[in-house]
C-alpha cells in the first residue's frame, strides 16, 4: 500500500516537472521571439529615419528650384525679378494695389469711354506707384467681349509691350472718325428739350408739396 502511493507522488512528480519545464521552454521561446521583434522594429525605426534624413537634404540640395519648373513659373520668376527695383522706399506693397473688380472695365461699343479708361489706369499708377508690368498683366481681364479678342490678337502679333504701348494701340483702334463725329455732335444736341423741361418742372412741383412752408403758402 505504501509503496503504490510513493509510486504514485513519484509519477505526479514526474508530471509537475515536465510541465514546468515545458513552461519554461515556451517563456525562453518566447523571450527569444520578443527580443527578435525588438530588432526588427529597431531596424525599421532606422530605416525610416535614414529615408527622412535622405528626404531632407534632397529639399535642401534643390531649395533653389521652383516645386514646379514649368514656363508659367519661370516667368513669374521673371517678373519678380524686374520688379525689384520697384521695391524702393517710395514703393506701394502690393497688398495696398486695387484689387482686380476695382479697375475699370472697357467695353469698346456703344458710347464707350476709352479715354477714362486709359485715364483712370494711369491714376491708379500714379497714386500706388503700380508697375508697368502689373498693369499690362491686367489688360486681359479688363478688356471684354470682342475687346478681349482684339487684345489676344494683338499680344500674340506684336508680343509683350509696356502699358505706354497699349494706351497708344487703345487710342489708334477706338479713337476712330466715327467716334469723333459722335463726340462733336454731343455738343450740338440742346440739354434742355421741351420733354427735359416737363419732367424737370413736374419733379420739382412734388418735391415742393413736400415742405410743409409750401403748404401753409398753398393754404393761404
Amino acid at each position: 500500500m505504501e509503496d503504490l502511493s510513493t509510486t504514485n507522488i513519484n509519477d505526479q512528480l514526474n508530471l509537475l516537472k515536465k510541465h514546468v519545464l515545458t513552461v519554461v521552454d515556451n517563456s525562453n521561446q518566447f523571450a527569444i521571439h520578443l527580443a527578435s521583434s525588438d530588432s526588427e522594429r529597431q531596424k525599421l525605426k532606422d530605416e525610416i529615419l535614414a529615408h527622412v534624413e535622405q528626404i531632407h537634404k534632397s529639399y535642401e540640395t534643390n531649395s533653389h528650384i521652383p516645386r514646379h519648373s514649368t514656363p508659367f513659373t519661370e516667368e513669374k520668376l521673371s517678373l519678380k525679378r524686374s520688379l525689384s527695383p520697384f521695391l524702393g522706399e517710395n514703393a506701394i506693397s502690393a497688398n495696398y494695389i486695387p484689387k482686380l473688380e476695382e479697375w475699370p472695365a472697357f467695353y469698346g461699343e456703344g458710347e464707350y469711354n476709352h479715354l477714362g479708361f486709359i485715364r483712370t489706369i494711369d491714376m491708379l499708377q500714379e497714386d500706388f506707384n503700380i508697375p508697368d508690368e502689373i498693369i499690362v498683366g491686367k489688360l486681359h481681364s479688363l478688356f471684354t467681349r470682342t475687346e478681349k479678342k482684339w487684345y489676344y490678337k494683338m499680344r500674340q502679333y506684336h508680343g509683350k509691350h509696356d502699358w505706354p504701348w497699349w494706351k497708344s494701340e487703345v487710342i489708334t483702334k477706338w479713337a476712330s472718325n466715327s467716334w469723333r463725329f459722335r463726340m462733336e455732335n454731343a455738343f450740338k444736341v440742346p440739354f434742355l428739350t421741351q420733354k427735359k423741361i416737363n419732367h424737370l418742372f413736374g419733379s420739382s412741383n412734388r418735391k415742393t408739396d413736400c415742405l410743409p412752408y409750401t403748404q401753409i403758402c398753398l393754404n393761404q
